[in-house]
């Protein structure tokens, strides 16, 4: 997206090496209005909605957390796909729901698991 939009403020925010660029440079620059950059968070979310959703279906699980560098985004991130998932979910009409939130330990959850290996 990046080389089809040169005046994009994604390559400001990378400065100027598009290999720099990731989740947050791109929500970054959506929530300051970039256009290209607004298409690529609809299109991540929808794709993400896609997976999510799938798995609701198939599993119906209580919770889904999500994680990673991209959660940064907060309900930039949470609150359209929440409302994708919703219309996709089989159970719509049901009582019951799978909870959608942001895991609470971040970026760091890997790196937290991994440390508290060594307690077993």
């Amino acid at each position: 997206a990046m080389d089809n939009a040169p005046k994009s403020l994604m390559w400001e925010l990378c400065g100027g090496d598009k290999r720099m660029a990731d989740g947050r440079t791109v929500f970054e620059a959506a929530g300051r209005g970039d256009r290209t950059a607004a298409m690529v968070v609809e299109r991540y979310i929808g794709y993400l909605a896609v997976g999510i959703t799938n798995l609701v279906n198939l599993f119906q699980p209580e919770i889904i957390c999500i994680g990673g560098g991209v959660s940064l985004a907060g309900a930039a991130l949470l609150e359209p796909l929440k409302q994708i998932v919703a219309a996709g979910d089989y159970a719509r009409d049901s009582s019951v729901h799978t909870e959608i939130r942001l895991a609470e330990l971040g970026n760091d959850a890997g790196l937290i698991g991994a440390a508290l290996l060594g307690r077993r």
